[in-house]
C-alpha cells in the first residue's frame, strides 16, 4: 500500500504538468519556472527548519561543549546553504527576466538588395533615431 501511494504521489506532478501540453517555448518556461519556484519554497523552508532545528540544538546541549559547537556550527552551514538557495534564486530570476520568450508585436524588417523580392535597398531604409 506504501509503494503505491509513494507512487500516485511521485506522479501527481506528471499529470499535473500534462493538463497543460507544452507548445512552445513561452509555455516551456513557464512551467520550468514554475516548478523551480515550488522547489526553491521547498529548499528555503528545509533549510530554515535545520536553523531552527540547530538552535534548539545549541540551546538544549549548552553544558557540552562539543554538542554546542557542533550545533553553532551547523547554524552558520545552514545560514550559508540559505544564502546560496536565495541568490541563486535571484539569478535564476534575472536570467529569465532577461532573455524573455514573450512574442513582439514589431515587424521584423526585411532588408535586401531587391525589391523584387519585398526587400527594402539598404540605401532606402529610413533612418532610426
Amino acid at each position: 500500500m506504501k509503494k503505491i501511494i509513494a507512487l500516485i504521489v511521485g506522479f501527481a506532478p506528471a499529470l499535473a504538468l500534462a493538463a497543460n501540453p507544452v507548445i512552445d517555448a513561452t509555455t516551456l518556461t513557464t512551467k520550468l519556472v514554475d516548478i523551480s519556484n515550488v522547489a526553491i519554497y521547498l529548499l528555503v523552508a528545509l533549510a530554515i527548519i535545520f536553523i531552527i532545528w540547530n538552535v534548539v540544538m545549541a540551546l538544549i546541549y549548552g553544558s557540552d561543549p562539543a554538542a554546542k559547537t557542533k550545533a553553532l556550527g551547523n547554524i552558520g552551514y545552514g545560514v550559508l546553504g540559505l544564502a546560496i538557495i536565495v541568490s541563486i534564486w535571484g539569478l535564476v530570476n534575472i536570467i529569465v527576466g532577461t532573455f524573455s520568450t514573450v512574442p513582439s508585436t514589431k515587424p521584423i524588417p526585411n532588408v535586401s538588395n531587391s525589391s523584387i523580392m519585398g526587400g527594402i535597398p539598404v540605401n532606402q531604409m529610413p533612418v532610426v533615431r
